[in-house]
């Protein structure tokens, strides 16, 4: 069984959590003290009699909302015998699998998914970032083609060999294979993190947006969290999980989000070396780009850049500049003013990304479920009760000063009638 490492923030929570307990409980005991007393004196007056009956009302309050309180994570005095206490202990495998559940069906689905990216053009974005750097980028290129051409260029009918070359190398290359090897390094150096913080980002905004259909999600792992406080409170937190896994991506390896991506990741990085059907979705990709008119006018623009710089021993760098910002122009123009190319590239990009979360969703889900479920149940209780049991005291201050009001009522209606 895993255990919880608990920090500084824990500490200040638990602290937190016995200040409020002492409030809820000496505010009962107070209560109890002025019953006493004004219960012999109740014969007095109205006004004795109006104290006693808000302090015996506040007294059923508070131990009905400390019941209820105490309920969610422990048995309340001990005692087994109640029915449906201790209800996080006891349901602990509901629970996760009710939580992992949500997660897939409301994030990790082929078409949750497809819904969010139609409302982005892919290839749009890519032109718009590459106008909007086309100086860095056209100085990087123009850099490094001369290392290219002394690797690919020859006497020997230059552009027909060079056209070839591409074309047999692009052949060569799997798309997927490729990507995997290259998430290796990117997850190595942590590049990726930028990327999770991302859809972590994206994942608050949904929840944030859809508070109804949370709290009913949540409903379904207990009718108890579709109570009005409750449920806000639960709906909070998770607010302030997700917020809280955010900023700790970059400076907590230890944190959650961080040991879920490295335990997934690297079964990601197997599957899409090794998966026949990520392998044959690239090479429907690849050869969707290599027969496109764009890309065999990207070569010949390539040739022509490479063949007058090759001629000229590479010495013309303002040359070799205006060429490449005229290719880099005519791949911004080719996406900006060809629908189906557009088109194209946005559906296979939607339908790569879409592949792979109908693969690893249910993967997603059973990592959650299984990781909760090896957690001790003592522990995430505990863990539990620290993140929202001061704000759950708040339940038994309100029980106490409603309830007690309820009775002032009841008394003065009895009273008056």
């Amino acid at each position: 069984m895993e255990k919880y490492s608990y920090t500084d923030e824990n500490e200040k929570l638990r602290k937190k959590l016995r200040t409020m307990k002492i409030i809820a409980t000496s505010l009962l005991v107070f209560m109890t003290l002025v019953f006493i007393i004004f219960r012999r004196l109740e014969g007095r007056g109205l006004l004795y009699s109006s104290i006693a009956a808000f302090a015996e009302a506040s007294m059923v309050g508070a131990l009905a909302d400390w019941f209820a309180v105490v309920a969610l994570f422990k048995h309340p005095l001990g005692l087994r015998i109640i029915p449906h206490t201790a209800i996080i202990a006891e349901n602990k495998s509901r629970i996760a699998k009710a939580l992992s559940n949500f997660v897939v069906s409301n994030f990790f689905t082929p078409d949750i998914i497809k819904s969010k990216l139609d409302k982005v053009s892919i290839s749009k974005t890519v032109s718009a970032y590459v106008a909007k750097n086309r100086e860095m980028i056209v100085k990087a290129i123009a850099v490094r083609l001369p290392y290219l051409a002394d690797s690919f260029i020859n006497d020997e009918k230059v552009g027909n060999y060079i056209k070839v070359q591409l074309n047999t190398k692009a052949k060569d290359i799997c798309l997927y294979p490729l990507l995997g090897k290259s998430l290796t390094p990117l997850v190595e150096s942590g590049y990726h993190k930028p990327i999770v913080k991302g859809i972590l980002n994206a994942t608050y905004k949904f929840i944030s947006e859809n508070k109804e259909k949370t709290i009913l999600v949540l409903g379904g792992i207990n009718k108890t969290l579709t109570m009005p406080f409750i449920g806000d409170l639960v709906y909070r937190k998770i607010l302030e999980f997700l917020n809280r896994q955010t900023e700790e991506i970059d400076t907590n390896e230890e944190a959650e989000i961080n040991k879920l991506i490295m335990s997934v990741i690297p079964k990601l990085i197997n599957d899409m070396k090794n998966s026949q059907e990520l392998i044959e979705k690239g090479e429907t990709l690849k050869g969707q780009i290599l027969d496109s008119e764009v890309y065999n006018k990207a070569v010949n623009m390539l040739t022509e850049v490479i063949v007058d710089y090759k001629n000229s021993y590479f010495e013309n760098e303002e040359k070799l500049n205006e060429k490449v910002s005229l290719l880099i122009d005519m791949i911004i123009s080719g996406i900006n003013n060809n629908d189906i190319l557009r088109e194209t590239i946005d559906n296979s990009v939607i339908g790569g990304i879409e592949s792979i979360v109908s693969q690893y969703g249910d993967r997603v889900g059973s990592l959650i479920y299984d990781t909760m479920e090896g957690w001790e149940t003592k522990d995430m209780v505990d863990k539990l009760e620290v993140q929202v049991g001061a704000d759950l005291q708040y339940i038994r201050i309100n029980g106490t000063v409603i309830g007690g009001l309820a009775g002032l009522v009841i008394h003065l209606l009895t009273q008056l009638f």
